[in-house]
């Protein structure tokens, strides 16, 4: 029962968390006085993050001492 409860709010805790992030970048560029190349290694980061927090996820799902 744990193992499930872990998982949804795995889930749900990442899906905040890129929601949250890609908010930010993406009311970086509507800026108008910030171009996208300016904003591109926001995007870079953002995606890496992102990225990073979903192999963590999936590394600690993989846990064999239970």
């Amino acid at each position: 029962m744990f193992k499930f409860l872990n998982k949804i709010t795995g889930i749900i805790g990442i899906i905040f968390a890129a929601v949250f992030l890609v908010g930010i970048t993406v009311t970086l560029d509507k800026s108008p006085m910030i171009n996208f190349i300016d904003i591109l290694p926001v995007w870079i980061i953002m995606i890496a993050v992102i990225f990073m927090m979903i192999v963590d996820y999936y590394n600690s799902l993989d846990k064999k001492d239970d």
